[in-house]
């Protein structure tokens, strides 16, 4: 099916570069320009929110935010030791305040953790729960708007809160019923 799309879209950039050569170089060259601009952007971004979580971790906030987290933690995911645990109220955090590109190193290192103790449900759960990332605060979409010189970039809020937590319930909800079912 994707080869054929290809096809399609290859054929159709083509006739319409042989029919009008300058719209097509000129949507090339402008499309090109704008993702070097959101690059940028995002790089920005992810600086400023990298900078964030390493002082939270280098300030013990981490650790704090794992105790806080860790009866949820050893609830869903059953990690057997502290490293991992950490690792995970990392990713949750990060995830939660819409950080999402800097949850990914700490939702791989927990992931390898859960795997070395076998513990793979734990390992699919967390992919789950880190895919859907129910988000408090959507910093990163929020930044994105203001770079873009949104009117209102807050109004992301409520309806990305409300998406994030429908699906990671049922993504939740679903593992549940697919592991209870597989046991049958």
């Amino acid at each position: 099916m994707n080869l054929i799309f290809t096809v399609i879209l290859l054929i159709s950039i083509i006739f319409t570069a042989i029919i009008n050569p300058n719209e097509v170089l000129s949507a090339m060259t402008e499309g090109a320009g704008k993702s070097v601009t959101l690059g940028i952007n995002l790089l920005a971004i992810y600086a400023v929110w990298s900078g964030f979580l390493q002082i939270a971790e280098d300030s013990g906030l981490c650790e704090k935010l794992s105790k806080l987290l860790r009866p949820l933690i050893k609830l869903l995911f059953k990690p057997k030791n502290k490293d991992c645990e950490n690792q995970i109220a990392i990713n949750l955090s990060a995830n939660l305040l819409g950080m999402g590109g800097i949850a990914t190193p700490s939702g791989i290192d927990a992931t390898k953790l859960l795997c070395d103790e076998r513990n793979y449900d734990g390992a699919c759960l967390l992919l789950i729960i880190a895919s859907t990332s129910i988000q408090i605060l959507p910093t990163t979409v929020v930044s994105i708007r203001q770079n873009f010189n949104s009117l209102s970039p807050f109004d992301i809020f409520l309806p990305s809160l409300l998406a994030t937590v429908f699906s990671t319930t049922l993504g939740i909800t679903l593992h549940f019923i697919t592991k209870k079912w597989a046991k049958k």
